[in-house]
C-alpha cells in the first residue's frame, strides 16, 4: 500500500484510509511500535486535510492503543481527542465518539491506578451509552471496568452489586454468540473476571461460592454440546438455551461413590486446589503467581520431552507434586483432574510423591473440562454401559497422501497394533492402510461402541478445526466432525501424537481432536499430549484393551496397567514413552 504513491487514485484521503488499515493491522499484530509510526503519519496527512476532520480522533486513539507501556502519552493522546470531540456539533455519532473516548480514559486510568478518577469517567461513559441502546457490548466494558476499580480500592460490597450485572451481562453474550470458535474467543478475554470473582469470594472465606465461579468459567461452550442431542453444527445455528454448569452440590450429589475430583484454579497470585468427593469438599491454596507456576510447568515438561536426566526430572517431578497435589487422597477412588491455563500442559501421571513413586503408581487418573461435564459425561456412559458385547472400528496406518506430507513415516507398528485389538471384540470392522479410507470412517464410526485410530494426526494449533487425521485417499479434518453426533460410541481412542492437547483455552481448557470427539457424545477418550513413539505407544494400546476386554477392568484403571506395564519394562520406563496418553470424559466401569 506505501509503495503505490505513484499511483493514479493515489490522494490524500487514500493515504489517510492505508494509513489507517496498516496501523489497525500493525496493532492487531502486536506491533505497537509500527501502529503507532503509522497513525502519527495518518494523522499529520488528516490535519493537512483538516484539523477538525473526525479521522483526527480516530488516529489519535489509535496512537493511545499503540502507546502500550506509556501510559502517560496514551492519556495525554485519549485527552486531546476527547477535547476535539466535544467541540463537535451534537449528534449522535458526537455521542458514541465521546462515549467510546470517556471509556478509554477510564480504562487508561484504571491501568494507572487512578481508580476514583477512573470511576467518573465509566460513568460519563454509561450516562452517554444510555442515549445509544444498541451499543451493549460497550456496556458490558464500562461495568467490567468499574468491576476492576473497585477490586483494586477494596471496596467488597461495590464489587459484588457490580459482579451481578457484568455476570448477568456476560451470559447474556453467551446466549447470542453462535460459533464454538468465537464463544472461546470472546470468554478467553473475559476469564479475568470470573478469576477476580473467584479471588473475592476466597477472600470473603466462601470456598463453596468461589468454586461456583470456577465453574461457570469452565467450558461452557463444550457443556452446551455435551448436553445436546444435536450434531455440533446443528446446536451452533440454533439458539437454545445456554447450557446452565452444575452447582457445588449438585455436582457432590452426582459424582460417583468411585471418584475423588481435584479441581484447580490458577489465579494471579495464587493457586487455589479444590478437592471434592461426596463426602469431602476441601481447599488447599498455595502461594505462587501463575507466571511462576507456568514457568515451572513449562520447564517440568520440556524436560520430560526431551527426555532430560531422570534424576533432574523426578527432582521436578518432586516438587510439582507438593505443590499440587493433595494431602490424604483415597487410595480406593480414582483422581479426576480438572485443570486450569497452564496446568492443562502439565503430565500430572508423571509426578513423584514423597515415597518416590509416581502419581499413576497410586492412582488411577482421569482429566475432564470441568465438574459439570464430568457429571454429565458419566451419566452418559452409564446410559451406554448396558450394551456389554461391544462393537470396534479399528483403524490402522492408513496410506495418506505421501507427496502432501513428505516427512511422515509409514507406522508399521501402527498396523500391527490395529490388528491386534480386533482379536478382543467379538464384533469388529477393520481398516488398514489403503481400505482405511475417510469415506468408509465416517460410515462406520458413529455405529461402533469403540472406536480406535491409529494413525498420524496432524495439529494445527492456530486453527484446531483444521487439524486433520490422515485417511487413505484424503484427510479428515477436525471441522468436518461437527455434522455427525456419536450416539452409540462409549469409547474413543487416539492413538496417534498430540490428539489430547494442541493448545489451552483460558476459557474452554485444553483445546484438540479430543474435546471435538467429547463435544460429539462420547463419554470417554483416550489421546496423547506429545509426539509418540509408535513401537511402544503399539504396546501400550495392545494391553490397554486387552485390560478392558479380557481383565473386564475400567478404562482408567486398563490405561494405568498398560502405562505400569511400560514404566517396568527397562527400555521405557521413562515417563515420555508412557505418561503421554490419558483419559479425558467421564467416569466408567468398562
Amino acid at each position: 500500500m506505501l509503495s503505490a504513491k505513484e499511483l493514479y487514485y493515489k490522494n490524500a484521503n487514500q493515504s489517510v484510509r492505508d494509513l489507517g488499515t496498516l496501523a489497525d493491522l500493525s496493532l492487531k499484530l502486536k506491533f505497537f511500535s509500527t501502529s503507532l509510526s503509522l497513525s502519527k503519519e495518518g494523522l499529520s496527512v488528516v490535519q493537512q486535510i483538516s484539523p477538525r476532520d473526525v479521522r483526527v480522533i480516530s488516529f489519535l486513539r489509535r496512537m493511545a492503543k499503540a502507546a502500550k507501556g506509556d501510559l502517560a502519552a496514551a492519556l495525554n493522546y485519549t485527552n486531546e481527542s476527547r477535547q476535539i470531540a466535544l467541540s463537535r456539533h451534537d449528534s449522535a455519532e458526537k455521542a458514541q465518539i465521546t462515549a467510546e473516548i470517556y471509556l478509554s480514559l477510564a480504562d487508561v486510568k484504571r491501568q494507572m491506578k487512578n481508580c476514583n478518577e477512573a470511576l467518573i469517567d465509566y460513568e460519563q461513559s454509561l450516562e452517554l451509552y444510555r442515549r445509544l441502546p444498541e451499543f451493549t457490548v460497550s456496556l458490558y466494558q464500562i461495568h467490567k471496568g468499574k468491576l476492576f476499580c473497585f477490586q483494586q480500592l477494596d471496596q467488597r460490597a461495590d464489587f459484588s452489586n457490580e459482579l451481578d450485572t457484568v455476570l448477568k451481562l456476560s451470559e447474556g453474550y453467551r446466549a447470542t454468540i453462535r460459533e464454538d470458535e468465537s464463544r472461546q474467543a470472546f470468554f478467553a478475554n473475559e476469564q479475568e473476571v470470573f478469576d477476580a470473582a473467584t479471588a473475592n469470594a476466597l477472600l470473603d472465606g466462601d470456598t463453596q461460592r468461589a468454586l461456583n465461579f470456577v465453574e461457570k468459567s469452565r467450558a461452557r461452550s463444550l457443556l452446551d454440546f455435551v448436553e445436546s442431542d444435536k450434531p455440533m453444527a446443528e446446536a451452533e445455528k440454533t439458539f437454545a438455551a445456554v447450557a446452565r454448569p452444575l452447582s457445588i452440590p449438585e455436582i457432590q450429589a452426582r459424582l460417583p461413590e468411585q471418584v475423588q475430583l481435584v479441581e484447580y484454579a490458577v489465579l494471579p497470585e495464587k493457586l487455589a486446589i479444590w478437592v471434592v468427593s461426596k463426602t469431602r469438599f476441601e481447599l488447599i491454596e498455595k502461594p505462587i503467581t501463575a507466571d511462576e507456576l507456568e514457568e515451572k510447568i513449562d520447564d517440568y515438561q520440556t524436560a520430560l520431552v526431551g527426555r532430560r536426566s531422570s534424576i533432574d526430572l523426578r527432582q521436578a517431578g518432586r516438587g510439582l507434586y507438593e505443590l499440587l497435589i493433595p494431602p490424604g487422597l483415597a487410595v480406593d477412588k480414582q483422581i479426576c483432574l480438572v485443570p486450569d491455563k497452564s496446568l492443562h500442559q502439565l503430565a500430572f501421571a508423571s509426578l513423584v510423591g514423597p515415597n518416590g513413586k509416581y502419581l499413576l503408581e497410586d492412582h488411577a487418573l482421569f482429566y475432564a473440562p470441568s465438574a459439570s461435564v464430568l457429571v454429565i459425561a458419566t451419566e452418559n456412559a452409564r446410559r451406554k454401559d448396558r450394551d456389554t458385547n461391544e462393537s470396534l472400528l479399528s483403524i490402522g496406518n492408513p496410506a495418506f497422501d505421501r507427496e502432501e506430507n513428505p516427512n511422515l513415516a509409514d507406522l508399521g507398528s501402527a498396523e500391527a497394533e490395529a490388528k491386534s485389538i480386533t482379536g478382543d471384540y467379538q464384533k469388529s470392522i477393520e481398516l488398514l492402510g489403503s481400505e482405511a479410507t475417510k469415506d468408509t470412517f465416517l460410515r462406520s464410526f458413529t455405529g461402533v461402541d469403540v472406536i480406535h485410530f491409529a494413525g498420524h494426526f496432524l495439529a494445527n494449533r492456530h486453527s484446531p478445526g483444521n487439524s486433520k487425521l490422515l485417511f487413505a485417499g484424503g484427510e479428515l479434518r477436525a471441522a468436518e466432525l461437527a455434522e455427525y453426533k456419536l450416539a452409540k460410541a462409549k469409547l474413543v481412542v487416539l492413538s496417534a501424537c498430540e490428539t489430547g492437547f494442541e493448545r489451552y483455552d483460558k476459557s474452554e481448557g485444553a483445546i484438540g481432536i479430543a474435546r471435538t470427539f467429547l463435544a460429539l457424545g462420547a463419554p470417554v477418550v483416550v489421546a496423547s499430549q506429545w509426539k509418540v513413539d509408535s513401537e511402544p505407544t503399539k504396546d501400550l494400546m495392545i494391553a490397554f484393551h486387552r485390560n478392558r476386554t479380557t481383565n473386564r477392568l475400567s478404562s482408567a484403571e486398563s490405561l494405568r496397567q498398560a502405562q505400569l506395564k511400560l514404566l517396568r519394562n527397562g527400555q521405557t520406563q521413562a515417563p515420555y514413552y508412557w505418561a503421554a496418553f490419558s483419559l479425558y470424559g467421564g467416569y466408567t466401569n468398562y
